[in-house]
């Protein structure tokens, strides 16, 4: 894990969580870093590789930097920040000795103070059982009910729950399972009078009801039931009522399911379906010296990108299906297969456009009539006045060209603008309005007070935000976005093209004077790393950088987001290891596992991307979906994660 070691002389601290971090003064700095944390009978031992070559080999053991004890009084545990789910532990210094028999630590008081551990795992299921197993071990009592509450029909189900107290915990768990809970509550669900027409219709048109545990904006969907070794989670539901605790709690709720969508209405009430993409070769023509340079153009999620004519890896000829895997199905395996096309195109593609900077799409025209290939070319004129010229295989061709085009602009620009919208809604549920609405001809008298906002309610952008194409990989492109970004501690923002796509972070350059984003070559493999946000990712900034006494700027964008943030609230960290970059015709880190023998040490340095995205909604969903395909790596790499896990030796007891 990495851990961040603090002290203060105060001893009043009985939880600790990112706001009351900010506050909390004269914090001693004691450490941080990557750590192996064990976990034995009623202490936490912190280990870290002796500073000294071979000395591991003398002592027959790392380096026991710390250990805490949990059954002392003054031991406390809490959750840190849910967008990470970081978690933190208090308690008082002491100084440690085993026994006379080795076989227990003795802790003696050292000083008054604290002593203050936070600690960030990996994948957000494995810190989930920490802190549950941490929890229970504590102390922690299970409540007698807990709630299940439905956005969209504005209710909840309290479910009883038997024997909290009681010692059988494996048979509780095993009553209070995903599929179990779900079930409970769709026959209460059912007795609503408008459960017909807002969820049964849906269940009916291919939706599923999930559980997820949800604070404020921020939705984290209970969909892994065994661990990232192949143990089964059966406390999947019930661990999230161990944040019952914390200072701001989440709640549990039942929803559908939904992925991205790929319709929209328009002002006027017509549906709009999301236009098939287009993908092919052309001539792009060079405006001075008119030569011809052939290319591979291919649109995937509103994006355009230009790949080299020799590797495009174009669809498989008509008549030649792909080879079908045993684990799926005829049309599963041709899904697959596009959607691994479709990777495969993004990270070797040259540059990229966004649509949107497309303002019109138009025939190449001349008065010569002698010239005839100019029938079979287009032109896209970009918002920068810049204008591209191509030149199909033939004037059919072409056309098809422009037509397809238009059709996929004139759709992206107004999905852009209704999510644009929507996350408007969502960011204004948190906070009152920064420009207060104004109408034509108002009569403050007349008008009367917007209603206080609700973030329980059945924000579109949620479902928008934390969809679940993201988990079950059903496009190429997980997320992308524009996003600031800084390669290590020192240096400058800049503006780039973010994308997820197959466990690894691909880049493109954003200039103000052209609308074509060039490719960054290296592309960033999420292999063992790890995100931070928040204020934690903001101590990692050099000293007199981050100032949190600066009040917040208020902010306004060109899609009319309003935002007034802090910096540390729209900040986060990507702290990474050099890996292979692991991307070919079939392999990724998502499915493919790696050499387990490639073990990095815990006293390897750790490389850091350093992000700032608009507001803090696109830092919360960024930070997940990110999270998200690190879980999917750590579940094909669990081999590997039992050696790194296993890796080194511990004080004998």
């Amino acid at each position: 894990m990495l851990v961040r070691i603090d002290y203060t002389e105060s001893e009043a601290i009985t939880r600790y969580d990112d706001n009351i971090n900010r506050t909390t003064r004269d914090l001693d700095f004691q450490e941080w870093g990557e750590f192996l944390v064990v976990w034995r009978k009623d202490s936490i031992e912190v280990y870290r590789d002796h500073a000294t070559p071979g000395k591991e080999w003398v002592t027959g053991h790392k380096h026991l930097s710390y250990v805490i004890p949990l059954r002392s009084s003054r031991t406390r545990l809490s959750l840190y920040s849910f967008v990470d789910l970081s978690f933190c532990i208090t308690c008082a210094p002491t100084t440690t000795s085993l026994d006379e028999n080795a076989t227990r630590w003795i802790f003696r008081r050292e000083k008054h103070g604290t002593n203050i551990f936070i600690f960030q795992l990996k994948s957000r299921s494995r810190a989930y059982d920490w802190y549950w197993q941490l929890w229970r071990q504590m102390g922690g009592v299970i409540p007698r009910s807990m709630e299940v509450y439905n956005p969209r029909l504005n209710t909840k189900v309290t479910i009883d729950i038997p024997d909290a107290d009681g010692t059988n915990s494996a048979g509780l768990y095993r009553v209070f399972r995903r599929e179990n809970i779900i079930q409970l509550c769709m026959e209460s669900l059912e007795k609503v009078p408008d459960y017909k027409y807002l969820v049964e219709n849906a269940v009916l048109a291919g939706k599923t009801v999930q559980l997820a545990w949800r604070y404020q904006t921020n939705l984290d969907w209970v969909w892994l039931d065994d661990d990232v070794f192949g143990e089964a989670r059966d406390w999947a539901v019930l661990c999230g009522l161990a944040f019952k605790q914390a200072t701001r709690t989440p709640s549990l709720e039942i929803r559908l399911a939904e992925h991205a969508p790929n319709f929209l209405h328009l002002k006027d009430g017509r549906r709009i379906d999301e236009p098939a993409a287009i993908e092919g070769y052309l001539d792009r023509i060079r405006p001075n010296t008119q030569t011809k340079h052939q290319v591979y153009l291919s649109t995937h999620s509103g994006y355009l990108f230009i790949l080299n004519s020799s590797a495009p890896f174009p669809p498989t000829p008509p008549g030649i299906a792909p080879i079908s895997s045993s684990i799926y199905s005829d049309a599963q395996t041709l899904k697959h297969a596009e959607t691994r096309r479709g990777i495969n195109q993004i990270v070797t593609s040259t540059s990229m456009m966004d649509l949107r900077t497309i303002v019109a799409v138009r025939r190449a025209k001349t008065s010569d009539k002698g010239q005839m290939k100019m029938r079979r070319s287009f032109e896209l004129l970009l918002n920068t006045g810049h204008v591209m010229r191509f030149e199909a295989y033939s004037a059919k061709v072409g056309v098809e060209w422009i037509e397809r085009l238009r059709a996929l602009i004139f759709y992206w620009k107004r999905r852009h603008r209704a999510d644009a919208k929507q996350e408007i809604e969502l960011a204004q549920a948190q906070r009152p309005r920064l420009t207060p609405q104004t109408r034509v001809r108002q009569d403050d008298h007349a008008v009367p007070p917007e209603a206080p906002a609700d973030l329980s309610a059945p924000y579109a952008a949620v479902d928008s935000l934390y969809n679940w194409c993201i988990l079950e990989g059903c496009k190429p492109i997980v997320k992308s976005g524009r996003i600031y970004m800084r390669k290590g501690i020192r240096g400058q923002f800049n503006l780039v093209q973010l994308f997820l796509v197959a466990g690894h972070l691909v880049r493109f350059k954003i200039k103000g004077h052209s609308s074509v984003y060039p490719a960054v070559k290296k592309k960033i493999n999420l292999l063992d790393a790890y995100v931070c946000s928040g204020y934690f990712a903001a101590q990692a900034l050099p000293k007199g950088e981050y100032k949190p006494n600066t009040p917040p700027t208020a902010r306004r964008y060109g899609d009319g987001l309003e935002t007034d943030d802090r910096d540390e609230d729209i900040m986060f960290n990507v702290w990474y290891r050099s890996q292979p970059q692991m991307l070919g015709a079939e392999k990724d880190p998502t499915t493919t596992p790696v050499d387990d023998k490639s073990i990095p040490k815990l006293s390897n340095r750790l490389k850091v991307l350093i992000f700032k995205t608009r507001s803090v909604l696109e830092r919360d969903a960024w930070c997940w979906a990110i999270n998200s395909e690190i879980e999917k790596i750590m579940r094909t790499q669990s081999q590997r994660e039992m050696k790194l896990r296993d890796t080194g030796k511990l004080v004998k007891l």
